[in-house]
């Protein structure tokens, strides 16, 4: 497809710049350097990291044997295997009642990742045991079974997706085998290439005396593969036990035991993190809380470690654990973030929560681990710090209390964690999930921080660089813990990186608000993405950053200290329109009825079937021909089947009957109701009637407001929603309250900011068309500019180009000197590019702002 046809219809038909055929001229931007905006955080920018994509076990967690204690097939509490999938004990849905009976990913019946070769089939078995368990929290073992062969036996590990080794480097094998009395041959261990020869061999001494043998050795390969396979060779009949087969390289990161991938850990240092949150991420809170992440297994010798199936699809081996967590953050300078579970599972899953009674222990555990990475060593998890190697404390610095969990239950359990963990640790920054309504009531008692999460379209972060320009200030600050752009940019693309690069400008212009960021996901095997987009790509012998890294980095490195205002004016060419969509009704924190539904489109009436809808969330049901919810959530959903339009009436009468707020009226949705628009009648307290945009099921963007004298309990009202492509108009009781008309997506951004210690001006310019962007900058309040400069340039040749393992640098920062700078230059932005300008330039005396 033309990128300037792509274009139009990815960004919601939206004529761009670069989709119609203009003139170029140059736009004046004055930068006031005589003025100080808000300071932008230190710790602004930092790391997500959660196991999905396999982004710890084989990638950044340096192990390259999988199932290496054989643990992949043990079946969490309580559930069961159907076929190929795994289902849960059906639980009741803790915000609704309702009881969820729902089915996951499992692989299959076999050893996962091992297999056995045998000159004869019928030679040799295997089978997993749990006799005489070396570790009682890792009991599985192979049973190896060899009955008489001509050649050898070989038990191979196939790594994930292959094993990546290197030529002259050490690989230490560390082994826990045990050989049945009567065992008159040799083990040997060997590397093997992709297509079977030797790269190294070494024999394994075990004596055959029925006792589990902890063995080590190093191996060293004669060649590099990138698909190579470790075996454990047996010569003779009879039988043994392998408890755990690892093999690490000898280069790890910082050189630590047990430690990280280099070539991986090195592209996250490169990000410059000031902060890395860990576990996850819907792993912290399992599927159930059966299966939930539990730091304190993570500890001790990694052949104990019990490991869990993880929420997407394989199971963790805890390799990655809470201490090497914390070494890496103090390796790299970040701060740590733990991110703990308040007896809530998964809400997105089963939504499970603990017994009241269960309460305390989580949030005892919470305080374990906080005493785990703070306390002295005289405390009991201090003690143990200590004993596994680390005396002193680490740099834990934030807390965030729960995952993604939102509603009343988790409000309450929120306040008792704050209240606990604040009391015995001032110190910490304490996180709560959810962004309360701007300006809105929070319905907490106190937080330091909150962290809203947007995973959208280009188009959302486009116009959202204002997002929280209206947001009171003084009660939190705000950590934008999991932000990208994945929707329709298939893997990631050009596009999506300059539409982050834009949005990263709004939220270092609201600094003082804004106060941490961090990237969703972080990592991807490339042979098992679980999620569509992802910031680094790797396999067994390469790492690939998305154009989205370089955009992180290029922001990292250049973040100024604090703002400096210019006169930008967003604007977008052409014309704009409302996407096709569903229509719906929903509540906030109220119960409510709705009636006489009818939905007229071209003229005439639209059948509806009530009763079948594409998204359904609350305490819903269709009786009589009135449609009602009766639970007290906030943001409920009705999304209906059927309708999928731009233009068309929507006619009903809404009935509040209890509650706090009002009716919810949305059109424009996607199916699963996480993106489009909402009009809230009695919003805010019932004080207000809006228009909002939803991204990533986030009510973003007030698009349109005006106040309300509120809604009554018991009284029925006429509601009719007027919507065209590019105007909706809501009616009230005949009377029209509020209209929209969507604006042309803007395109061309620039954030500028001041480095205090280098004493230079820093212009960040985002230009997404697909023509030069000339800019005339005239510097306000500036001493003397020196003319030569710096200038970093991240562009490409298309809306669509994107990094590869093929050509992995193919869009990558580069810097170049410029000479022309002064107090009013001229500067032309190529296009699709994200571009830095390093100017030294003298500032008056700034006034606060």
């Amino acid at each position: 497809m033309r990128v300037r046809q792509w274009l139009c219809g990815a960004l919601m038909s939206v004529v761009a710049a670069g989709c119609q055929d203009t003139s170029v001229a140059t736009e004046e931007v004055v930068v006031d350097l005589s003025r100080r905006g808000v300071e932008i955080s230190p710790a602004m920018y930092g790391l997500f990291f959660e196991e999905i994509n396999h982004a710890g076990d084989g990638g950044l967690y340096a192990e390259l044997v999988q199932n290496r204690s054989f643990e992949e097939d043990v079946i969490p509490k309580g559930y069961r295997v159907d076929g190929l999938k795994l289902r849960p004990v059906a639980r009741k849905y803790h915000l609704t009642g309702e009881v969820r009976d729902r089915s996951f990913e499992w692989h299959g019946g076999k050893v996962r990742a091992w297999s056995l070769k045998a000159g004869d089939p019928s030679a040799a078995s295997m089978r997993l045991t749990q006799d005489r368990p070396k570790f009682a929290t890792a009991p599985n073992n192979l049973e190896v079974t060899v009955r008489g062969s001509q050649s050898p036996v070989q038990v191979i590990n196939e790594g994930y997706w292959g094993m990546g080794l290197k030529k002259g480097e050490r690989y230490h094998l560390r082994t826990i085998l045990r050989l049945a009395p009567g065992y008159r041959g040799t083990v040997v261990a060997k590397m093997l290439s992709a297509s079977g020869d030797v790269l190294a061999l070494a024999p394994v001494a075990c004596p055959a005396d029925g006792e589990w043998h902890d063995v080590k050795l190093v191996l060293t390969p004669s060649a590099t593969d990138g698909k190579a396979s470790l075996a454990l060779e047996f010569n003779a009949p009879g039988k043994a036990w392998l408890d755990y087969v690892s093999l690490f390289p000898e280069q790890t990161f910082k050189q630590r035991p047990n430690g990280l991938r280099k070539d991986v850990a090195e592209m996250l240092a490169g990000l410059r993190p000031a902060f890395f949150r860990w576990p996850g991420g819907c792993v912290v809170e399992g599927i159930t809380l059966d299966n939930r992440f539990e730091w304190k297994k993570t500890l001790g010798d990694p052949a104990a470690r019990p490991g869990e199936y993880s929420t997407w699809g394989y199971r963790c081996s805890y390799g990655f654990g809470y201490y090497e967590m914390l070494q890496f953050c103090e390796d790299v300078g970040a701060k740590a973030m733990f991110v703990c579970n308040v007896g809530l599972g998964c809400q997105f899953r089963m939504g499970d929560a603990s017994s009241e009674g269960d309460i305390p222990y989580y949030i005892q555990d919470c305080l374990d681990a906080i005493e785990y990475a703070l306390g002295d060593t005289s405390t009991q998890w201090g003690a143990r710090r200590a004993a596994d190697g680390h005396p002193a404390p680490f740099p834990l610095q934030y807390v965030e209390i729960g995952n993604e969990n939102w509603g009343p239950e988790y409000d309450r359990r929120f306040d008792l964690f704050y209240q606990a963990v604040k009391k015995k640790y001032p110190q910490l920054t304490l996180i709560y999930n959810e962004m309360p309504e701007r300006n809105g009531p929070m319905r907490i008692t106190k937080t330091d921080m909150v962290d809203p999460h947007y995973y959208v379209a280009p188009e959302f972060f486009f116009r959202n660089t204002d997002l929280f320009d209206d947001y009171e200030r003084g009660k939190h600050t705000v950590y934008v813990g999991e932000y990208a752009c994945n929707r329709g940019v298939g893997g990631g693309n050009m596009l999506a990186a300059l539409s982050e690069a834009a949005f990263i400008g709004g939220m270092e212009k609201n600094g003082d608000l804004v106060r941490m960021a961090s990237y969703a996901p972080l990592l991807e095997n490339r042979n098992n993405r679980k999620w569509p987009t992802n910031l680094i790509w790797f396999d067994s012998e390469q790492v690939v950053g998305r154009a989205s890294y370089y955009v992180q980095q290029m922001a990292a490195e250049n973040k100024p200290t604090y703002t400096v205002p210019n006169d930008k004016v967003l604007k977008g060419a052409g014309t704009a329109a409302y996407p096709s969509g569903h229509v719906g009704f929903g509540s906030w924190m109220t119960q409510v009825e709705f009636k006489d539904i009818k939905l007229i489109s071209g003229g005439k009436p639209v059948p509806l079937s009530l009763e079948d809808f594409s998204r359904r969330s609350g305490a819903w049901k269709y009786e009589g021909k009135v449609l009602s919810q009766v639970s007290n959530e906030a943001g409920t959903q009705y999304i209906l089947n059927g309708v999928d339009s731009q233009d068309f009436v929507l006619e009903c009468k809404a009935r509040k009957m209890g509650g706090s707020e009002g009716f919810l009226l949305y059109f424009g949705m996607t199916g699963n109701g996480q993106d489009g628009y909402m009009y809230n009648i009695g919003g805010w307290g019932n004080s207000k009637v809006m228009l909002q945009q939803i991204a990533n099921s986030n009510r973003g963007k007030v698009l349109a407001e005006r106040p309300y004298e509120g809604l009554e309990t018991g009284l029925w009202y006429d509601l009719k929603l007027i919507v065209s492509p590019h105007k909706s108009e809501l009616y009230v009781n005949g009377v029209r309250m509020l209209s929209h008309e969507p604006a042309p997506v803007p395109l061309q951004f620039v954030a500028s900011g001041y480095d205090e210690p280098r004493g230079e001006l820093v212009l960040k310019v985002v230009n997404a068309t697909e023509t030069p962007y000339p800019v005339t900058f005239r510097l306000k309040g500036a001493g003397d500019v020196v003319p030569d400069g710096q200038v970093i340039t991240l562009a490409a040749d298309s809306a669509l180009a994107e990094n590869s393992f093929e050509e992995p640098r193919k869009i990558t920062p580069v810097v170049s000197a410029y000479g022309d700078f002064g107090r009013k230059f001229t500067y032309e932005f190529r296009p699709f590019s994200y571009t830095i300008l390093r100017i030294k330039a003298e500032k008056e005396t700034l006034p606060e702002t």
